[in-house]
């Protein structure tokens, strides 16, 4: 499941409630799957990989449905055109904006 497309409950009532509460459940989800594997999706990040000289920065991308309460599969990720597992990354951390 991707964080940008969740599933729409068309049984919801006809105002924007129905939305937000769709993107709040949508940003918890996306918040719960981060906290378990110690990562952040959709923002700048700077990731050390074992056995990979330099960090990578860029925005880390979710490739595989691994990873979820009801998955025993890890997720698989990607960074700048690289592949890689949870069980891959050294460190990770925030990567500071540029000016």
């Amino acid at each position: 499941m991707s964080f940008d497309q969740g599933e729409f409950d068309f049984n919801a009532r006809g105002d924007e409630g129905g939305w937000r509460r769709w993107r709040e459940e949508l940003e918890e989800k996306q918040r719960a799957f981060e906290a378990r594997w110690g990562v952040a999706l959709g923002k700048p990040v700077v990731v050390q990989l074992r056995d990979h000289a330099k960090p990578l920065t860029g925005m880390l991308e979710w490739i595989s449905e691994g990873g979820r309460a009801d998955d025993s599969r890890p997720p698989r990720f990607r960074l700048r055109g690289l592949e890689f597992g949870h069980e891959e990354i050294a460190s990770l951390s925030r990567a500071e904006p540029e000016d």
